[in-house]
């Protein structure tokens, strides 16, 4: 796995963070990163259709706003989010998590997503005790670096198990993405051999939500990430990503982001990770 750092210093804070795709679990694995350093400001995090999992090796973070208040386990699976989460950092951290696709997390862990969808869960609750010891390793690990491809091997080893997405679902999810939201979902349970009833619920277990909402998640990410650089008015932009107007779009922002898009387009964005600063 190859490794790319970078440092921020700005107004937001001063940190380093180190970061890799691991080809060889491509379409289970986003991401394997971790942070060194401190914000000033909070992180305000919307939808993206992708779970974390998340080990602290200082104070924890704290939930602030978007789920109950408090203090986050030092390790835990963090399931999808369905509305704007907003967290605040102890005065330095060091965090190492993992960017999860929804195949990766059911098949990492073997658990109902839907359980774990809009709250973050004691790695020691899914695992046991060896949640402890993988984040004893990850602190004595000798570098940043190190730590990194540790946490790879462990879950390419993990990844070794007999679970894996329901090939159904796994299809669902890919023509989904492939739309950018934008597909009918009657139209994809009508090419797979399950009813209604029995595909949205082996979708709620191995994804975290309904097929629907997924869809919709998919679609405001793609909206989100181009609305910076789109050059036409919000009204033409809502209709070409699929919202029936302007108003619907902003009801999925508010939903979603917990402001218009406007206030979206003017919000400080945290560079490389898809959250704004609060």
């Amino acid at each position: 796995m190859d490794l790319v750092s970078w440092r921020e210093e700005s107004e937001l804070g001063t940190w380093t963070q180190l970061a890799g795709r691991p080809s060889a679990l491509a379409g289970l694995v986003e991401s394997i990163w971790m942070f060194d350093g401190k914000l000033s400001r909070r992180e305000r995090f919307y939808p993206t259709g992708e779970l974390d999992l998340i080990v602290q090796l200082d104070a924890p973070f704290r939930v602030v706003e978007g789920q109950p208040a408090g203090a986050c386990p030092s390790s835990c699976l963090t399931g999808l989010i369905v509305a704007p989460l907003v967290i605040e950092t102890p005065a330095t951290s060091r965090v190492i998590g993992v960017r999860l696709r929804p195949a990766g997390a059911f098949a990492l862990f073997g658990i109902p997503l839907h359980e774990l969808t809009g709250t973050a869960v004691d790695l020691q609750d899914i695992i046991g005790s060896e949640a402890r010891r993988l984040t004893e390793r990850l602190d004595d690990a000798g570098s940043d670096e190190e730590r990194l491809r540790l946490l790879g091997r462990w879950i390419t080893d993990r990844f070794a198990g007999d679970t894996s997405t329901d090939p159904r679902v796994a299809y669902a999810v890919s023509e989904i993405e492939s739309a950018g939201g934008k597909v009918p979902i009657r139209n994809i349970v009508g090419q797979i051999d399950a009813s209604p009833k029995r595909f949205a619920s082996l979708f709620e277990e191995q994804v975290g939500v309904k097929p629907k909402l997924f869809a919709r998640i998919v679609r405001f990410r793609e909206l989100a990430a181009a609305l910076s650089t789109a050059v036409d008015p919000l009204s033409q932009t809502a209709i070409a990503y699929g919202y029936y107007d302007h108003s619907h779009m902003n009801l999925e922002f508010r939903e979603f982001a917990g402001m218009s898009p406007s206030q979206f387009l003017a919000a400080t964005p945290y560079p490389e990770i898809l959250a704004l600063a609060d």
